[in-house]
């Protein structure tokens, strides 16, 4: 008997994966530009959004796109990073608080003639691209290939998760957080140590990778002190991303000459050495108190004179804590301590009492092992399309708020 043949025109399960992200990816790119455009039409803000009609297209074919697919997009930090590539960084200005990597990767493209703020989108776009990728893998360590796709979705469907598409860091900073996650539980402590240091240059957050490669080190070592000296390269990546943020301090505070460290508080030595003593600039009110007393600052806030911005970050808030409950047990105990961290900095992490909590809902993004146990806990269909359903929607409104500047991510 003959044997039978594979069929060579079959695509490769690799392959069918890639395709699968990148319709998912191109959908979520679509649907979030055309939408910023859309919505820019109801208030435009930008002097290009006031100066040229959405519809219909104006002579200028080259403005009508950038007023289209560009000027929508330019609020918030996209404004800063914007600033930064066509500026530079300097001490005492501000451009600081962002750490350098994405500014850094978008500048070969500005230099090329690409307009910044496109330069930006395109960075994020990729790294967005790459980050779905990665993530996949890392959620097939844990789960099969039904969970780990209801994964994906569930994080990128997450209603703050429309910023990987913005001019912001999270698309650059989250490859880097995936890469470092996957690389450790696959036992390559070099690589991985390489994608922690890089994502703490993307990020503040990436400091506490240190905490499930630190736990990988322990893994590793047998979970004995008389295994720490086998595990060596496991411990020494675990160092990877504070060195990062160090390495990033050092330049702030050598390089750029922004000041000292201040050691008169921790609260000072924190902002003078680890974040930028000019951070106020970009937010004015802010400082690390304990998560329930910046909780208890956003609930009085919600009582005495609600707004858009506290009732959206305190719902979106109150959801992932619940997402975080039912996905806990699915998750390893390094994923645990990352997420767990994640979480207690977002809720400490206060700006005022006129808009506290600015951009909790964004910073629990990072958090994002989280997707991995929630594809887990997700067991049935129905579940699965309404939690994707409900995300999606959610999505939109904040876009929405986003595009008319009501809401701060």
């Amino acid at each position: 008997m003959h044997e039978k043949r594979a069929d060579s025109t079959q695509p490769h399960p690799a392959e069918k994966n890639a395709i699968r992200v990148m319709t998912i990816w191109l959908a979520l790119r679509v649907l979030t530009c055309l939408l910023a455009a859309l919505f820019s039409a109801l208030r435009p803000l930008t002097s290009l959004e006031k100066t040229t009609p959405l519809w219909p297209p104006c002579g200028n074919l080259s403005a009508w796109l950038e007023r289209a697919l560009v000027a929508p997009w330019l609020h918030w930090d996209g404004v800063w990073f914007t600033r930064i590539l066509t500026q530079g960084y300097a001490a005492g200005d501000g451009t600081t608080n962002f750490h350098p990597l994405y500014p850094w990767l978008s500048l070969p493209l500005a230099r090329l003639g690409l307009d910044p703020t496109v330069s930006l989108l395109v960075i994020s776009s990729l790294a967005t691209l790459l980050l779905m990728i990665v993530f996949v893998r890392l959620a097939r360590l844990d789960l099969g290939p039904a969970e780990a796709w209801t994964a994906l979705l569930c994080l990128v469907t997450f209603p703050t998760a429309f910023v990987l598409f913005a001019p912001y860091s999270e698309g650059v900073f989250l490859l880097g957080v995936v890469l470092a996650l996957l690389l450790t539980r696959q036992g390559r402590p070099l690589p991985a140590a390489l994608a922690a240091f890089l994502a703490a240059l993307a990020h503040q957050l990436g400091l506490f990778l240190v905490l499930p490669m630190a736990w990988q080190a322990w893994e590793a070592s047998g979970r004995s002190p008389r295994g720490l000296v086998k595990a060596w390269r496991e411990w020494l990546a675990a160092l990877a991303a504070p060195l990062g943020l160090a390495a990033w301090s050092v330049y702030r505070l050598g390089v750029l000459h922004e000041g000292r460290p201040d050691f008169h508080s921790l609260q000072a030595l924190v902002y003078s050495a680890l974040i930028s003593p000019s951070a106020h600039l970009v937010v004015p009110v802010q400082a690390f108190v304990w998560p329930w007393q910046a909780l208890w600052t956003a609930v009085a806030k919600a009582l005495r004179a609600p707004d858009t911005d506290i009732l959206v970050n305190l719902a979106l808030g109150l959801g992932f804590l619940l997402v975080l409950a039912g996905a806990w047990r699915h998750l390893k105990i390094g994923d645990q301590l990352f997420a767990l961290a994640i979480t207690l900095i977002s809720f400490s992490y206060s700006t005022g009492p006129v808009h506290p909590y600015m951009g909790l809902p964004r910073h629990l993004l990072v958090a994002l092992p989280v997707f991995v146990g929630l594809g887990a806990a997700l067991r049935k269909p129905w579940q699965r399309r309404i939690v994707i359903l409900v995300q999606v929607l959610g999505m939109i409104l904040l876009l929405l708020l986003y595009v008319l500047e009501t809401w701060v991510p």
